[in-house]
């Protein structure tokens, strides 16, 4: 049975002989020690409604947007990060975001846990990469608020594995262009040098203008099997 509230005037059983009384409400307000306003209150909520309701709101209110909220997801996808690691990576560019607030993101897209496919290919990429080794991925972002301007852009993410950190940038397209300017980005934001760069078949990696890029860069360039691509 809920507990009463500390504060309260009035018990469950008060109320309900509130709520069933064909007595007027100044009657019963100074039998009870309390306000008419409070004797109407729990006439309209009826004895079937006379216990404690929670202070705690029926929505908790977002701190991120729709487009944050997928941007937290796909960087969770493509890291494959616990939460700690995946919230010092998303903090750096989403600060307002802090850990409570990414795992409920998280867990309201079923995301808390990885799907076992999505585990495994983590896994997987793990144990390709090894040191100095970089994953490039590139997720679009779509979602259902046409005014916001992130939408329909592009998510970049560059995932150390071995070295546990990563590197997101938002971009406007999904065109090599804007591939080679991310892993421009990433050679001077990462902590280590890295020496190959892994990419899956997407058109932007795929182009022989990101790969002489990475030759211009000293990288070794490899495209993952079908396995390893990101969902």
């Amino acid at each position: 049975m809920p507990g009463i509230h500390p504060n309260a005037r009035t018990t469950p059983a008060v109320r309900t002989e509130i709520a069933t009384s064909n007595e007027s409400p100044s009657v019963l307000a100074r039998r009870y020690g309390v306000s008419t306003e409070t004797i109407r209150k729990w006439r309209k909520r009826g004895a079937e409604d006379c216990q404690d309701r929670p202070t705690r709101p029926r929505k908790l209110p977002w701190k991120a947007t729709e487009v944050e909220r997928a941007m937290v997801c796909a960087v969770r996808r493509a890291t494959g990060f616990p939460l700690d690691d995946l919230t010092a990576v998303i903090t750096q560019f989403l600060p307002h975001l802090n850990r409570d607030a990414i795992y409920r993101i998280l867990k309201a897209e079923g995301l808390n846990r990885l799907p076992k496919a999505e585990r495994n290919r983590c896994s997987v990429t793990g144990r390709v990469q090894g040191m100095g080794r970089v994953r490039l991925d590139v997720t679009p972002l779509s979602t259902d608020e046409a005014d916001n301007s992130a939408s329909g852009r592009f998510l970049y993410v560059a995932v150390d594995h071995a070295g546990r950190c990563a590197h997101v940038a938002l971009k406007d397209d999904g065109t090599t262009a804007s591939a080679v300017g991310f892993l421009k980005e990433t050679l001077a934001v990462f902590p280590s040098r890295f020496t190959h760069v892994l990419t899956d078949h997407t058109a932007c990696f795929a182009a022989s203008a990101f790969t002489r890029a990475c030759d211009t860069h000293a990288l070794e360039h490899r495209r993952t099997t079908r396995i390893d691509a990101p969902r």
